[in-house]
């Protein structure tokens, strides 16, 4: 069964990376950046519903995310972030920091790889919003390191209450993997320090992405 799952998956995947290529014309930067056979913490920014569709379409590995449960109830949106590894949870749940960190730490313990969106909730328009801490926890506990990613034109192609998107291009940008800080320092600090750099990281995809938006 759960090879017939990682088949499925594969499929699935591949489907939205020839269709977002053809139809977007979707260019992955940085793809060398992302190690090969480690565990990840994927860090996206998220810009639209289609964002874990393009991720897992175009990212090596299997990944898994939370996802609202109103999504899984869209025809066929719903069937495709569940098999892309998508994990229903309550819109309530979503937005309860520790509810998302136990989840998603339990995964890590697993020796799963991860995406996760740390603005917390879309971007409309398309800038990036002011991320939430809990990333940088995620990574200083699991000891797994955190691989930003930056999705540029997906607010454009993938409008809220758009079911077909329009053929906008799409960027997706993978950066260097941020491992956590070893040394003689607090956690805190060790936090404070890697969410500085994943800031700094997704910022500067997003400015480099910017004009050909």
């Amino acid at each position: 069964m759960n090879l017939l799952k990682t088949v499925f998956y594969y499929i699935v995947s591949g489907f939205f990376r020839v269709f977002f290529t053809l139809y977007n014309r979707l260019e992955v930067r940085g793809i060398e950046n992302i190690p090969d056979g480690r565990q990840v913490i994927v860090a996206s920014n998220h810009a639209s519903n289609a964002d874990p569709l393009i991720i897992g379409g175009v990212f090596p590995g299997r990944l898994r995310y939370l996802a609202k449960e109103s999504l899984f109830r869209i025809p066929l949106l719903g069937f495709f972030v569940s098999v892309l590894g998508a994990i229903p949870v309550a819109r309530e749940d979503s937005q309860r920091a520790g509810v998302v960190i136990r989840i998603m730490l339990a995964l890590l313990k697993e020796g799963r790889s991860i995406l996760i969106f740390p603005e917390g909730t879309r971007s409309e328009g398309g800038e990036l919003r002011r991320l939430e801490a809990g990333v940088a926890m995620m990574s200083v506990k699991s000891g797994v390191p955190v691989l930003p990613a930056y999705i540029g034109g997906s607010h454009k192609a993938c409008q809220k209450g758009r079911f077909i998107p329009r053929p906008v291009k799409i960027t997706v940008t993978f950066s260097r993997p941020i491992y956590p800080i070893e040394g003689p320092i607090g956690e805190r600090e060790k936090r404070g320090r890697l969410m500085e750099e994943i800031e700094s990281e997704l910022s500067a995809m997003g400015r480099a992405v910017a004009p050909r938006d």
